[in-house]
């Protein structure tokens, strides 16, 4: 035998390329021929695991063999996991990417989880980092029992935003008994917390609806932010509504979400505007600052606590609240005879006019009048307005509705207040267009900028038009378009041929269909 050949023999022997396997050729047992065991009785990716590994090694201090039995077998504390969950296993043994002489990792959900954990294999510590050990393992090769003690993966129990209590079963119940044994092993380490406390009051509250008082800490007293005035938010006192749960925190809809349980800090809504320094919020519900959460139980509060009386402008500046909310309160509005209808969210008001009682005339709703009583189209709140709403032959009647938000009542949350709101919609957003309006200046609107119709060049003149400019100029058959509208148009001037509704007066037959959202020609 020459040398050349000792030496390959002997490093094929190293190799485990001479260790006795499994002879047959099927596809079942096409794995076991160079690691794992065809006799076991298992489905055939669980009989491919080692031991044996591909050296024939069935020791566990062999980093080939280590703790795969451990994982594949269920035991008392977790149930069986899938080769999947560490490795891609090939459809077939000469598969790309498998006999590449080193071990490969592709790790499943359960490893990989949701904690923030980038999965991962060391070999030289042979530790792995995952979501079923955490940022670190016990070593591959180790004993049994450094690996799966009870806080060798988590804390016991988990630093905060977890609760910091050690009754495991409390919450988990369903997973963990009272003696810290396990009641489903299939329920741990399957990549999901399994979490069953009863209702709410199991941690907060004293009944279903788990408001404090008793806080987590078992406290009853107001003076505890944990309790504080949510019996008086609860009830609604003598005033106000009862205040819903959901009204300030984010009621989850089972116990266990993201943000629920977080360690005993509240989430409240960001709209509460909650000032955790000085236990106090400024929101809808109390407007200019509200009393001290942790204040004296009755709240404290006057019809001034929340609003002005009357609030400033742009509220009307009247003192008797009744002749605009007289379903809420009584007589010269300082008293509540109806408090389902204070601080619910809504103005309640009864306002017995139309909308000409602040702007327009009985003609129409529209100005001129404006809300300060302004005639002038120089006018902000004047402008174009009836240049608009009226036909005049050139156009459609335009609708309110396309460049305001028209209220259903004179009274709502957003109207009146102060503002004039520009919110475009219909026509003037045909074609994909983005109309903005901005200092009396209305830009990129379909009705005035035919280039939102075609993507091409319009060759209007006045395609953002000043509102209060009303002297002719922005209204003419070039404002909007060229005559003809430059190339790809056709260069010619009979626009009659090509657009039937358009006379050779230049006048239109019909002027409902011109500004209309579409570019009417035959």
């Amino acid at each position: 035998m020459t040398r050349a050949l000792v030496i390959s023999s002997a490093l094929l022997v190293t190799a485990g390329c001479f260790v006795p396997r499994d002879t047959a050729v099927n596809d079942q047992n096409a794995c076991t021929r160079c690691h794992g065991d065809s006799r076991r009785d298992a489905d055939s990716t669980a009989k491919a695991a080692p031991p044996f590994d591909v050296n024939g090694n069935t020791g566990t201090e062999y980093p080939g063999v280590g703790a795969h039995q451990r994982h594949l077998l269920a035991s008392d504390s977790h149930g069986a996991i899938a080769c999947t969950e560490c490795h891609h296993v090939p459809a077939t043994a000469m598969e790309e990417g498998h006999n590449v002489g080193k071990t490969t990792f592709a790790f499943g959900p359960i490893a990989t989880g949701d904690g923030g954990i980038t999965p991962g294999y060391d070999f030289d510590t042979r530790r792995c980092a995952t979501a079923c050990h955490g940022t670190q393992s016990g070593a591959w090769t180790d004993a049994r029992s450094s690996l799966e003690a009870c806080g060798s993966c988590h804390g016991l129990p988990p630093p905060a935003p977890h609760p910091q209590a050690t009754q495991c079963s409390v919450c988990h119940a369903d997973v963990v008994k009272v003696d810290g044994g396990f009641v489903a092993p299939l329920l741990h380490v399957d990549g999901k917390a399994e979490v069953s406390p009863a209702t709410c009051s199991s941690c907060h509250g004293h009944d279903d609806g788990g408001a404090p008082p008793r806080a987590l800490d078992g406290t009853t007293d107001h003076t505890s932010m944990g309790v504080g005035a949510h019996a008086l938010h609860l009830s609604g006192g003598a005033n106000t509504r009862p205040v819903d749960c959901t009204t300030c925190h984010e009621v989850p809809s089972q116990v266990v979400t993201p943000k629920h349980p977080n360690g005993g800090r509240a989430e409240v809504a960001t709209a509460v505007k909650w000032n955790t320094t000085t236990a106090t919020c400024t929101n809808n519900c109390h407007q200019l600052a509200s009393p001290q959460w942790t204040d004296q139980p009755d709240g404290g509060l006057t019809c001034s606590s929340c609003h002005g009386a009357p609030p400033p402008a742009p509220h009307p500046q009247a003192t008797n609240c009744s002749l605009c909310h007289a379903n809420t309160t009584g007589t010269l509005g300082r008293t509540i005879v109806d408090r389902t209808k204070h601080v619910n969210g809504t103005v309640e008001s009864f306002v017995p006019t139309t909308c000409d009682g602040c702007h327009g005339s009985s003609a129409n709703f529209a100005p001129p009048r404006d809300t300060n009583g302004n005639t002038s189209t120089t006018f902000l709140g004047v402008g174009a307005h009836q240049a608009h709403v009226v036909g005049r032959g050139l156009a459609r009647q335009v609708l309110c509705t396309e460049c305001h938000v028209v209220p259903a009542q004179v009274l709502t949350s957003s109207h009146p207040n102060g503002v004039t709101e520009v919110v475009f919609s219909g026509v003037a957003k045909a074609n994909l267009a983005q109309p903005s309006y901005a200092m009396g200046t209305c830009s990129n609107t379909a009705c005035h900028d035919i280039s939102n119709y075609t993507t091409a060049p319009g060759g209007g003149t006045a395609t953002t038009p000043r509102w209060n400019l009303v002297d002719g100029s922005q209204s003419t058959c070039t404002s909007c378009h060229g005559m003809p509208p430059p190339p790809p148009h056709q260069a010619r001037s009979d626009c009659e041929t090509c657009h039937l509704n358009v006379t050779a007066q230049r006048t239109f037959v019909r002027p409902e269909l011109h500004v209309n959202g579409h570019v009417d020609f035959f």
